[in-house]
């Protein structure tokens, strides 16, 4: 059976700096060829229904205000205050009369793999909202507009530098939300301090060895920890269960050769670290909403098909 692409070619052409393309609740966000940005500069009403991607979103709003919807909870972002929506994460936009706003998506994958991101990865899986009397929010949002205008200016390692800015945000928010989280365990000197150092060489070593057949028992042995203590330290120092955090490390890999290879989806799978095909395609369903097939559809222009 022929393959029906999410897009067409004829498509592709008619959006020069990446597109816009819904399948189901899934949004999918393409890039310039260089990039793993994507800036919008909107000031007209619009509406976003629920929908749901890989990107990482910031609200950045200039005049007026952007409403946020993401479960229950209605965020009002006003003029001098931002909103981080985590990758993956359903939610709702509404940009009202006399809203001027950027809209910032960019790919976390390459962010997350740095060492001692664990220390704030429960920080970046859950909606960061930036009020305008947060002692940070004022640089945060400079920060912003300085990666706007080198995104616009699209200079050599253009990508680059708005990752730059981007990690000088996560890092300025993420010393903030270390100094203000503490829990029960910090009543032991050290013991704190000696989980994250662990749990970030854990990290580390799945983002170096993730085709290995690694297992929760396996990576609490490693840690010197009980198979219950390892994985409650790992998810309150994370903010993911370590099953979760492999499989999608997994699929991202996986999206990424779709994306940028020849691979075959049986080669893509193998060499993402999965040893059953039908898992690979069940998995990268449930968590893109979409088959390996579709997806390289979409991203891959020219791609052969399998």
């Amino acid at each position: 059976m022929k393959r029906q692409n999410l897009i067409t070619a004829k498509e592709r052409s008619m959006f020069e700096s990446g597109y816009r393309v819904m399948h189901g609740s899934q949004e999918f966000v393409t890039f310039w060829e260089d990039m793993s940005f994507r800036v919008w500069y909107e000031t007209v009403p619009d509406y976003y229904s629920e929908h749901f991607h890989t990107s990482v979103e910031v609200v950045l709003p200039h005049e007026g205000e952007c409403h946020c919807t993401i479960g229950d909870t209605i965020y009002c972002v006003g003029s001098d205050e931002v909103l981080f929506i985590p990758s993956d994460v359903s939610h709702s936009l509404s940009m009202p009369k006399d809203s001027v706003r950027n809209l910032i998506l960019f790919d976390p994958a390459c962010l997350m793999s740095i060492r001692g991101i664990a220390s704030i990865r429960s920080m970046m899986e859950a909606p960061l909202y930036l009020k305008k009397d947060d002692p940070v929010t004022g640089q945060v949002r400079y920060m912003l507009f300085e990666l706007i205008r080198d995104y616009y200016e699209h200079k050599p390692l253009s990508n680059l530098t708005c990752y730059a800015w981007m990690m000088q945000i996560y890092v300025l928010m993420g010393q903030k939300y270390l100094s203000e989280h503490t829990n029960e365990e910090e009543a032991i000197p050290g013991r704190e301090e000696s989980n994250r150092v662990i749990i970030n060489r854990i990290v580390e070593y799945v983002e170096n060895n993730y085709t290995e057949d690694i297992t929760l028992d396996r990576m609490a042995e490693m840690a010197g920890f009980s198979k219950c203590y390892f994985s409650r330290v790992f998810s309150k120092q994370t903010g993911i269960g370590f099953s979760r955090f492999l499989l999608k490390k997994r699929i991202a890999v996986a999206a990424h050769l779709l994306s940028t290879t020849r691979l075959s989806v049986v080669q893509v799978s193998s060499q993402a670290g999965f040893t059953s095909l039908s898992t690979f395609n069940r998995t990268f369903k449930e968590i893109h909403g979409c088959s390996p097939s579709e997806y390289r559809a979409l991203y891959a222009v020219g791609q052969a098909g399998e």
